[in-house]
């Protein structure tokens, strides 16, 4: 699931990933689960961190408002409990670095507040860093399939396992900083893919990265995805949503 254009991904060892996800794992139905959209196209995800509030990642920024979708598992149907949210306020993180990646996160406001109940409820931030080992989830929209992309219907999720930084740094020479966490999984193709930027990392219950980048081609046992490590950024995000 990743967001940007096949032939730069071909062209290129790491990428956005600006969808999410699976190359292996099952339809899901998460409360938190934002899309954005700029007018009706789809750019991508991210996650409700309070009524007013979405965490998604900074290369996912489009000029003008960004609508956001909450309440439902599939990408074009609506039903009932969807929620339809415009953004009033964009607020990138003030370092982020659109080479590197380093800093890919951004936080959307609401015009108006969502309404909290079964279908659309908030996912708190993480209280502490990463564990290595730690089994944590990603869900998207993302290409289920890589390097050729085949878009879900519905919202995927999956588990994966988080890599110690020493090695990540292995793995990604020169392009891993503390700022960023990997997750992977050693035994199968679990991972997030092109479409599945901005989506979350969920660990123990609490949002603890964010899909960021990643290898060409999606689902490789050996190289990991690669997310924001959201524990290095929670001042900043608390600090924001409160003076805004």
């Amino acid at each position: 699931m990743k967001l940007l254009l096949l032939v730069l991904l071909a062209l290129v060892a790491a990428a956005s990933r600006n969808v999410l996800w699976v190359i292996e794992g099952t339809s899901c139905d998460l409360p938190w689960q934002a899309a954005l959209f700029r007018g009706h196209k789809f750019i991508c995800g991210g996650t409700l961190v309070a009524k007013n509030w979405v965490v998604t990642a900074a290369h996912c920024y489009v000029p003008g408002s960004i609508n956001v979708r909450l309440g439902v598992r599939t990408r074009k149907d609506s039903g009932g409990a969807e929620q339809w949210r415009r953004s009033a306020k964009v607020f990138k993180f003030p370092a982020y670095n659109e080479t590197t990646k380093d800093g890919d996160l951004m936080l959307l406001k609401f015009l108006l507040p969502v309404s909290i109940n079964n279908h659309v409820q908030p996912l708190p931030l993480a209280t502490g860093c990463p564990v290595p080992g730690r089994t944590c989830q990603i869900s998207g929209w993302g290409s289920t399939t890589s390097p050729e992309v085949t878009f879900p219907e519905d919202l995927h999720c999956t588990k994966v396992t988080v890599v110690s930084e020493e090695r990540c740094r292995r793995i990604y020479p020169g392009s891993i900083t503390s700022n960023m966490v990997c997750a992977g999984e050693s035994r199968n193709r679990a991972d997030s893919c092109q479409g599945d930027s901005g989506g979350p990392l969920m660990c123990d219950g609490q949002l603890q990265g964010i899909v960021s980048w990643g290898p060409g081609v999606c689902g490789d046992p050996e190289k990991p995805g690669v997310y924001v490590n959201l524990c290095k950024y929670t001042r900043w995000l608390e600090d924001t949503m409160r003076r805004n």
